[in-house]
């Protein structure tokens, strides 16, 4: 039995789940993979555990990795959605140029995160696009977040509503000398 929810929301939602999910997972290892060569924390999944539940342990780092997946997810959606009604194609550098303003809300966003729940977890607060954990760390912030937006328009394919071509024929104009 195969489900049809192309019909329903005009996109391709499963791709979309899944290049979110992809997106999302190359995400949190790049700026994890960053933080470990820096000697720094560069860990999202016990960001988001320490910001949404106060503390940070086993259980809720694995909630905080769930977390993480859903909101990437629900932002390949708004790729997604962006990709079918906005610029009606998707592809590689075209998720590249809308991963340009996805890292800098993404960076704004961090820095915007309540820095006493992450306190109170014992981790530092990461400031704006990961500004307290050192330059390699907002480097790797920023393009992970690119990258993110390169996945998502490479893995969507072809939009279904797609740009109409028009065909428009040559206009004879005649010659003001010849009329020919």
């Amino acid at each position: 039995m195969q489900i049809d929810v192309t019909g329903v929301t005009g996109m391709k939602l499963v791709r979309a789940i899944i290049a979110g999910l992809v997106g999302t997972a190359v995400v949190l290892l790049v700026v994890w993979g960053v933080g470990r060569l820096t000697h720094s924390d560069g860990d999202l999944s016990a960001l988001a555990a320490a910001v949404v539940f106060g503390v940070l342990n086993t259980l809720t780092w694995w909630a905080g990795l769930v977390l993480q997946l859903i909101f990437g997810v629900i932002v390949a959606i708004v790729y997604a959605g962006v990709f079918e009604w906005v610029t009606r194609r998707a592809g590689f550098f075209l998720g590249l140029a809308i991963g340009i303003p996805h890292a800098i809300l993404a960076g704004i966003g961090v820095g915007a995160l309540p820095a006493s729940r992450m306190i109170d977890a014992g981790i530092m607060p990461p400031g704006a696009f990961y500004e307290y954990r050192g330059g390699w760390c907002i480097v790797g912030f920023v393009l992970a977040h690119m990258a993110f937006g390169c996945i998502q328009g490479a893995m969507y394919g072809r939009t279904r509503h797609r740009v109409p071509w028009v065909s428009r024929p040559w206009r004879v104009v005649p010659h003001p000398e010849t009329n020919a």
